[in-house]
């Protein structure tokens, strides 16, 4: 990349994403991801975030959420159950692949963008919804680091 190219970052309501990722119970945390896939993507060196696992597990968290409505005319008391315990598991991995996405998306910013400072805590408590915060304070003549 030039060093004078920069890279538009879509900008969107921060109370609109709060309020999507908690009403979709995560399924628009995936889709917040693979929607910014390529201007990620073109911030990023190597040290990235995994794409193909936010595929993943949005089409899992699409197939939960509706199983979730519809899990008592699909499955007995011990099937429920078995799937319960399936989506509490998934969950953790989930939570890891999240933080470990926005830790990478973090490193990837702030090498780009040299006013850009996200905080360690607020990362971590508020994810892609103090990315989203930060990404939405960034001015549109924000020069990215000189390589």
């Amino acid at each position: 990349m030039s060093q004078t190219e920069t890279v538009e970052l879509k900008k969107s309501n921060i109370v609109l994403v709060v309020f999507l990722s908690l009403i979709t119970l995560g399924i628009y945390i995936g889709y917040w991801f693979l929607n910014r896939k390529d201007s990620i993507q073109t911030l990023e060196s190597k040290r990235g975030v995994p794409f193909k696992w936010w595929v993943v597990f949005t089409i899992y968290l699409v197939t939960a959420f509706l199983l979730f409505f519809t899990d008592a005319v699909f499955f007995t008391p011990y099937g429920m159950l078995i799937v319960e315990s399936v989506n509490t598991i998934i969950a953790y991995y989930f939570l890891g692949l999240l933080y470990y996405s926005v830790f990478r998306l973090k490193e990837v910013l702030e090498s780009h963008y040299e006013e850009l400072h996200l905080h360690k805590v607020l990362l971590f408590f508020f994810h892609i919804w103090y990315i989203q915060f930060k990404l939405n304070q960034l001015k549109q003549s924000s020069l990215p680091l000189q390589e």
